[in-house]
């Protein structure tokens, strides 16, 4: 069994609802790297045996920015819908990957922490992207991991 932190419980009572009663949802996380986006979206996973898109993996880097396998992304998000199950995708900018494959999430988790990318270019997308999208404005549940 995974390591239950102390913000899971809330992560869990608010979802409880929302994955019974809509099981075609879009669950997203977003944060900051080094955040704990991805154990949180394990815990839920496991949580509530539903999968998990974990974007990193989905991911070619470059120098100044990164590019996302968005086809790849949907259609793992269309044949869990299908199904209909929930499904949880989790990663930085998430919100701006949902616009790209036109995609709107019904519960956003925003995992708060202080932590700020190393390169300066990932600062400066950052904070166009938090100004545009507000990810921790618009969550539905804002937690901060402490480990």
């Amino acid at each position: 069994m995974p390591a239950i932190l102390s913000a899971y419980p809330r992560a869990v009572q608010a979802l409880t609802p929302i994955m019974r009663d809509l099981p075609g949802v879009i669950v997203t996380i977003d944060g900051r790297d080094g955040a704990g986006k991805t154990t949180l979206g394990r815990y839920l996973a496991w949580r509530f045996n539903v999968t998990l898109i974990e974007t990193d993996l989905f991911l070619i880097p470059t120098r100044d920015y990164v590019i996302h396998l968005d086809d790849q992304i949907n259609r793992i998000i269309e044949r869990r819908l299908s199904l209909p199950r929930p499904v949880i995708i989790e990663g930085v900018a998430v919100l701006q990957l949902m616009r790209r494959i036109n995609r709107v999430p019904d519960f956003k988790i925003y995992v708060g922490d202080a932590k700020r990318s190393a390169s300066r270019a990932v600062q400066r997308m950052l904070a166009a992207y938090d100004a545009e999208f507000k990810p921790e404005k618009t969550a539905n549940l804002v937690l901060k991991i402490e480990r």
